[in-house]
């Protein structure tokens, strides 16, 4: 998924009067810093109007990870293999 969808997507979600909550599920190896950027700053916005779960999957590496932190909770299983060099 691209930032370009995804940020559509969040906006979308934060302006549906039905959607009461988000959960982000993220499986990804990372990726842009750019759009990882963006995508944080976008949930950061979100956050603001609705509550934000991240539920990390197999992978939630660099990018995933760094979106990931913008949620109010994080989920994660034993197996979820997570974290990045660079990511503070």
């Amino acid at each position: 998924i691209g930032s370009h969808t995804l940020i559509q997507q969040i906006r979308n979600a934060a302006r549906d009067p039905q959607v009461k909550a988000v959960v982000l599920r993220v499986q990804s190896p990372g990726g842009s810093a750019l759009a990882s950027d963006v995508i944080w700053n976008e949930l950061i916005q979100l956050k603001k109007k609705k509550p934000l779960y991240a539920s990390m999957s197999d992978l939630a590496a660099s990018g995933g990870y760094f979106i990931a932190m913008a949620a109010d909770t994080i989920f994660a299983n034993q197996y979820s293999l997570t974290g990045s060099i660079g990511v503070f």
